[in-house]
């Protein structure tokens, strides 16, 4: 079976690949039906790397957010015409028994730190293209009433619960999240099925902020902040922003405070270990999820509530039938400053 893709080769140019779609053991045949762009693979797509590590990427598929049906499957886990989201985290080769995979095996951390994993469009091929062959144990199966245009954020949503699974929630912890972008949406979403405590976010565009579920919005630099009695606070703010969000995180949160990080920065960030040292708080970093992550996430799909909540984020769909129209959405998602994503539905 051969099979079209596009795969950025230098900053802004993507070119057109036909491709053998070779069988693997262990491995399904998908067909990409629905994906999305990520703030990374916009960073890859403008150039907005180290010029030396885009050398050793390029030529790359890119896109990690992605839905589709499976084609084919000789391990008979799937039935053909399932629908399922692909996992791009693979740490199919994981040792759980070498201590160079200590993390690997705990339940806070798990694959998505494994040091051997391979990460779609990062050190491996993303999803923008027509087959893909791909482990039957990265395919998590999601409602058949659960529309593509939703599935899609399923990425998204168990990069949320990887934040959550790494820290302890007792159940009543007041909770701040800073970031009014995507990735604080959906936390927030998230929280309210499955948090009983209050759930505070913190941003700066009043537009975005009137659309979080929460128990009330502030806006940063707000001196009531100090006054929430915060016990766990979420950073999803990243790039220059993150670090005044760490600060006045640091400064708000009550003392023996949790705080998860994660938002991406390019930069060094200065933060002010006096003053953590002070209130005893402690400092997590999360970054990707893993299958178990995207399993319990899509359980959420269950409620219509929070169903509706992801509805919001789709700005749009595109229909991509060439590559052309694949630079038009990449276009359109760099300069997208609103809360949604424009999705591209493949046709090729």
């Amino acid at each position: 079976m051969f099979g079209k893709s596009f795969k950025v080769v230098n900053p802004k140019q993507f070119e057109l690949y036909i491709e053998e779609v070779e069988s693997k053991d262990n491995c399904a045949t998908v067909r990409i039906d629905t994906a999305a762009v990520c703030k990374a693979d916009l960073r890859y797509y403008l150039g907005n790397r180290d010029p030396r590590l885009l050398a050793l990427k390029y030529p790359m598929n890119l896109l990690h957010e992605a839905v589709g049906t499976v084609v084919k499957d000789p391990t008979g886990t799937f039935k053909k015409g399932q629908k399922v989201a692909l996992v791009p985290n693979i740490a199919s080769n994981c040792d759980k028994g070498n201590k160079k995979h200590h993390a690997c095996g705990k339940s806070e951390l798990g694959e998505n730190y494994c040091p051997d994993a391979l990460f779609a469009s990062s050190n491996y091929n993303g999803f923008a293209r027509e087959y893909v062959n791909y482990p039957v144990g990265n395919l998590v199966e999601f409602p058949e009433e659960i529309p593509f245009s939703i599935g899609v954020f399923s990425e998204l949503i168990s990069v949320c619960m990887s934040t959550i699974r790494r820290i302890k929630i007792e159940g009543n912890e007041t909770i701040a999240v800073w970031g009014d972008g995507i990735l604080g949406y959906i936390l927030c979403s998230v929280l309210k099925q499955i948090h009983s405590g209050d759930v505070f976010i913190v941003g700066k565009n009043e537009s975005k902020l009137n659309e979080f579920l929460v128990t009330d919005k502030f806006y940063i630099g707000e001196e009531k902040l100090r006054e929430l009695n915060i016990d766990i606070a979420f950073e999803c703010v990243g790039g220059n922003g993150a670090e005044s969000a760490i600060e006045e995180i640091i400064n708000a949160i009550s003392i023996g405070g949790k705080i998860v990080l994660t938002g991406v920065s390019e930069q060094n960030v200065e933060i002010n270990t006096r003053k953590i040292l002070e209130k005893g708080l402690s400092m997590f970093g999360v970054t990707r999820s893993n299958v178990e992550d995207f399993r319990n996430g899509i359980k959420l799909f269950q409620s219509k509530e929070f169903t509706n909540s992801i509805e919001k984020l789709i700005i749009d769909e595109y229909s991509i039938k060439n590559i052309k129209e694949f630079y038009s959405v990449f276009e359109l998602e760099s300069k997208n400053r609103s809360l949604g994503k424009n999705l591209l539905k493949f046709n090729f």
